[in-house]
């Protein structure tokens, strides 16, 4: 069995007459211009384009990316995670895959060549993959964050890692794209808190190597260039690592076209690919000026109107269980471009979405989003994807960090359709919750333990933990 990093989350395995390959973003950027590979990719390998298997871990873009699949051979059998409601099928569907499995948790599935695999769904919309090969057992965590229960019981059934595959730095516009008028509601989520958590997952599962995965990006839209130099580094693993050691686990840095293999051992690159950040940004930026001003001119013709926002959020507001509206307190404002009434309101707790010349009371964030953005995202139905392009701006009101967070998580469940519970599908839903039981519970138990108000503990489980939580 060998297995070769492909760029960012991609992960190529394969033995002798089967292979699978993971996550493939393979080609250009994602979420509007703003996210492309660091280190860069290189050239595509014909095998990547035509494999037997594709397992999709969430339908993330970086992850689910369209540009990507639609030059994958139509051939290959497509795996994606057992989640409550049916994301991906669908758009696999429409796509031109015909052969789509979807992967129960836990349940293993083997591949041929004893290839096993086993999928193990967590959170909203996240899972990893663990890849089994005689005794050697690959957890690709990407961006998943299984722990507690979850994880122990993961690690009893699939056994333990001899590679943890795991991300270690940003996804998301929480805090680099914020401001507030408080300075502890910027201090929920830190750079060391990705840290911690790298080392906190690996320290819980013991494996023979971490390796420094599912992080490997930039920005290059003049929008998000600044967000570069909040990006966790792999030397700054390395520093971690040396402070806090782990019992019998290495870190192996590996970089795009690095491998490994059960006869050879490492391949790894012979120079250092995450050297010299700065410049080799500056120059993925001039190469990609032309593909970014495209995008911006595209989005300058897209309109966004207050009518077609008020029909989509007001439809969210709506779909909401009932109960649940009255946990939140403040409303979230966006900045629309109408001069007489710029401020869209969006009041969950009244469930009703208006406009106003001036902030309304009590209003808990602000949030600017390029109009042509805001337009694509609601014409696709993922406005949530806007919060982790970063192509955004966001200005808390005093202690209006757990409402933001609230809307956030709870406007991604509604996109991905479990929002309004009606119209889910019982028997599916529950087989899911039975298998990820440990999960929930111990969800529930952190939030009858947990301090703070409701809003903000239920804030907190929705968006990546914080630095208290990972260790």
């Amino acid at each position: 069995m060998r297995f070769t990093i492909v760029g960012h989350a991609g992960l190529y395995v394969e033995s002798r007459h089967t292979d699978l390959l993971v996550d493939p973003w393979l080609f250009g950027s994602c979420y509007w211009r703003s996210w492309w590979h660091y280190p860069p990719i290189g050239d595509v390998q014909e095998e990547w384009l035509t494999p037997k298997y594709v397992y999709l871990s969430h339908h993330h873009f970086d992850h689910f990316h369209y540009p990507s699949l639609r030059r994958i051979d139509r051939d290959a059998h497509v795996l994606v995670p057992r989640f409550g409601v049916d994301v991906m099928r669908e758009e696999l569907s429409n796509l031109g895959f015909s052969r789509v499995t979807e992967l129960a948790p836990g349940a293993p599935m083997e591949l041929g060549d004893g290839l096993i695999v086993r999928s193990y769904q967590y959170g909203v919309d996240d899972s990893t993959l663990v890849v089994r090969h005689g005794s050697t057992v690959i957890a690709d965590f990407n961006d998943c964050k299984v722990r507690g229960a979850a994880l122990r019981h993961m690690i009893r059934q699939a056994g333990r890692p001899t590679f943890l595959l795991k991300n270690y730095s940003a996804a998301q516009a929480y805090p680099g794209c914020y401001q507030a008028e408080r300075e502890a509601d910027l201090g929920m989520i830190s750079r060391s808190s990705y840290l911690v958590d790298f080392l906190g997952t690996a320290a819980a599962t013991s494996p023979r190597y971490a390796v420094p995965f599912a992080s490997m990006t930039c920005f290059l839209h003049p929008e998000t260039a600044a967000r570069n130099e909040e990006i966790v580094r792999p030397v700054d693993l390395v520093s971690a690592f040396e402070r806090a050691p782990i019992s019998g686990t290495e870190l192996a840095v590996m970089a795009p076209g690095d491998s490994w293999d059960e006869d050879e051992g490492f391949s790894l690159a012979p120079t250092d690919p995450f050297a010299n950040f700065e410049a080799t940004v500056k120059k993925m930026q001039f190469d990609a000026t032309p593909a970014v001003d495209a995008a911006l001119l595209e989005e300058s013709t897209q309109t966004l109107d207050y009518d077609s926002f008020a029909r989509y959020f007001g439809a969210f507001v709506q779909a909401l269980p009932p109960g649940l509206p009255h946990m939140v307190h403040g409303s979230v404002v966006f900045h629309g471009p109408d001069v007489d009434r710029p401020y869209w309101v969006i009041d969950i707790r009244r469930r009703t979405v208006y406009r106003s010349y001036q902030r309304p009371d009590g209003w808990a964030s602000l949030i600017r989003v390029p109009p042509g953005v805001l337009a694509d995202a609601m014409d696709k139905e993922i406005v949530n994807f806007v919060h982790i392009s970063m192509r955004l701006q966001i200005e808390l009101n005093e202690g209006g960090v757990g409402t933001d967070f609230m809307f956030w998580g709870l406007l991604t469940i509604w996109e991905l359709g479990y929002f309004p519970v009606r119209r889910l599908r019982f028997r599916r839903v529950a087989a899911v919750a039975w298998a990820r039981r440990r999960e929930f519970l111990d969800m529930a138990r952190s939030q009858v333990g947990g301090k703070g108000t409701t809003a903000e503990r239920m804030a907190s489980s929705l968006m990546p933990s914080r630095t208290d939580d990972t260790a």
